[in-house]
């Protein structure tokens, strides 16, 4: 946990409000990953001509903190004279669609450039994401020379260095390695701020799931986003409605700098199961309880609490694909190793709306998960420290091989399959060859901490089929291209649900239940190919990013159907039924023998007649 708790540190640490750049007024600062003018890595290039919009994007976690201040300029480090180019500010749509709400051409050269804004610049609204950077043009010369302009600091980090266009994937932002955090930084206006003011930008405490008496650690990322430094504040946590604990810091934050508090408290052994909420604020700043605020002065984490676990049947791996994207076919190899070898896992692939092999009512789960395709979540469940819930693996997928793909998912998954679950899945499931009916039945037991930590709980069955033939893209090495495949099997593709999306609430009784559902496949699958997954979740009726958290996967299970013969005896009668040879020839009076049995709603069975 304090391994993870010290990357965190690390991470946050590298986003950062500076003043000291020359050519900067009193009150103007400069936001993003850069902390001071040095440049680590120089003379990076794409190693192909071509003009790049490249840059870096800041969150709403970030930005919040500077709502109402105006971005007055962009300030960047070039390793060559770059000519004249394209400076922009692009506002990220819930979407993802990018809006550009700046733009403007000056020339640009060696070393770090100030632009300042001939406009009125942007205005920071604290509930956006901002994309921001310039447009790079490498010239035949640098790939030649192998020497471009590209300026990096520090290590690869989250959000530090994007390219925006279309390349492969549609048009969007795409993820650069290699650099480090491209150097490219916000010039902001900051008089609108108070004076004085700490906030609180995150709080991390650790796994979902504890148990009474458990070590916490907690570690809370803050900063100084006051004009004036910070010589001393007071800090405190307090779980549930018990009494507050306090902590005093006299180190000083000087005007912009991020700091972090780590500290540990043991649960009591009497606490109760169930939901808990730990709340960590700001007490005063300098002695002074009332001060200049913001509201960011409070973070929040909620945890569970049980004394009683079940073993998990399932791990479920969620794949969100797109049939377009070449990096599928490098998960897909390495998912088929670990299916191979662990029946202990469940894999959905749920394709890109959009895709020929999309269902639209899975939609849902790309807008909250997939940031890139291919990604994945594990048990949709989030893991300390991660910056999303999803894992993408794209930048490493072409060069690691099935095999080290396979094992770096599989030490995940493990992890996974040992955490706690607190209700059990069993599942029955039959096809009826003649009139391809898919019948399931679900039965488990629910401990109290079940209900005690999710309330209602919802039951989510969906239909699976293996080596469904359609077209999907991938990356030909000798060619050096990406090119479609248009007799690719896919695996794990998810083809509908018995029950809404996010499951239906289920019935139960003595601490136990039980659900049926039935389906008619459609005569498009392949009923040998069939499959059923059902999860256990927090009943909701909509997930969204502020409960997605809440609704991680509680318990997985799946099931091959059992194809029954449909056969049924009957005695000749006629009238609404009406009865057709194996072959498909309808058959007015039908003798002694099996036949198809048309009956008045539509539906048909096999019988035999008597």
């Amino acid at each position: 946990m304090k391994q993870l708790h010290q990357i965190w540190i690390a991470l946050l640490l590298l986003v950062s409000l500076t003043v000291q750049a020359q050519g900067l007024s009193e009150n103007q600062r400069l936001l993003g990953y850069i902390q001071t003018d040095s440049i680590t890595v120089k003379d990076g290039a794409f190693g192909e001509a071509g003009t790049y919009s490249i840059g870096a994007v800041l969150t709403p976690r970030i930005l919040s903190a500077y709502a109402g201040c105006k971005v007055v300029g962009l300030r960047m480090a070039a390793s060559l004279d770059l000519g004249r180019a394209r400076t922009f500010i692009y506002n990220i749509e819930a979407s993802g669609q990018l809006t550009a709400v700046v733009e403007q051409r000056q020339r640009l050269y060696n070393g770090w450039n100030n632009v300042f804004f001939n406009g009125d610049g942007y205005v920071i609204q604290g509930n956006e994401s901002l994309f921001f950077g310039f447009d790079y043009t490498e010239t035949a010369e640098m790939v030649s020379a192998e020497q471009g302009g590209l300026c990096g600091y520090g290590q690869d980090t989250d959000d530090g260095f994007y390219l925006y266009g279309n390349y492969g994937q549609g048009m969007g932002l795409y993820s650069i390695s290699g650099v480090g955090c491209l150097c490219v930084q916000l010039i902001v206006d900051v008089s609108s701020l108070p004076a004085k003011d700490l906030d609180l930008l995150d709080i991390d405490a650790g796994f979902k799931y504890k148990q009474p008496g458990e070590d916490v650690d907690v570690l809370v990322a803050l900063a100084n986003v006051g004009r004036e430094q910070i010589a001393s504040y007071k800090l405190g946590y307090q779980l549930d409605g018990q009494q507050p604990v306090y902590t005093d810091f006299t180190s000083s934050l000087r005007s912009g700098q991020d700091d972090a508090w780590l500290f540990s408290f043991a649960l009591p052994k009497d606490v109760a199961i169930g939901q808990h909420e730990l709340k960590v604020f700001v007490a005063d700043v300098e002695g002074k309880s009332i001060h200049e605020k913001s509201k960011n002065d409070t973070v929040k984490a909620t945890f569970a609490v049980y004394h009683d676990k079940l073993s998990r049947s399932k791990v479920y791996m969620e794949i969100y694909s797109d049939q377009t994207s070449p990096y599928v076919p490098w998960l897909d190899d390495g998912v088929k190793l670990l299916t191979s070898s662990n029946s202990a896992l469940a894999v959905v692939n749920v394709q890109r709306p959009g895709m020929p092999l999309a269902v639209p009512e899975a939609a849902y789960l790309h807008d909250l998960y997939a940031y890139s395709w291919p990604t994945f979540t594990v048990n949709r469940s989030y893991f300390p420290g991660e910056a999303n819930i999803a894992y993408d693996m794209n930048d490493y997928l072409p060069v690691i091989g099935a095999e080290m793909t396979a094992g770096i998912i599989g030490d995940m998954l493990y992890q996974d399959l040992l955490s706690p679950a607190f209700a059990s899945i069993d599942l029955k499931a039959d096809l009826d060859a003649a009139s391809r009916q898919l019948s399931v039945v679900a039965t488990g037991q629910l401990l109290p901490e079940a209900s005690a930590i999710y309330g209602d709980l919802a039951l989510t069955l969906m239909v699976v089929e293996d080596s469904v033939t359609a077209v999907q893209y991938y990356y030909d090495t000798v060619k050096n291209r990406t090119a479609a495949n248009s007799n690719y099997l896919h695996n794990h593709v998810l083809r509908g649900y018995m029950t809404a999306p996010v499951g239906d609430v289920i019935e139960s009784a003595e601490n136990s239940y039980s659900m049926s559902r039935t389906l008619t496949l459609n005569s498009a699958w392949n009923a040998d190919h069939i499959s059923v997954v059902a999860l256990l979740t927090k009943q909701a009726d909509k997930v969204t990013e502020e409960n997605v958290l809440d609704v991680d996967v509680i318990n997985c299970n799946t099931a091959r159907p059992q194809l029954t013969s449909g056969i049924h005896a009957v005695k000749a009668t006629t009238g609404s039924l009406r009865y057709f040879t194996l072959d498909g020839k309808a058959v007015e009076h039908p003798a002694h023998g099996i036949y198809l049995q048309r009956n008045a709603d539509g539906t048909v069975r096999k019988v035999a007649v008597k």
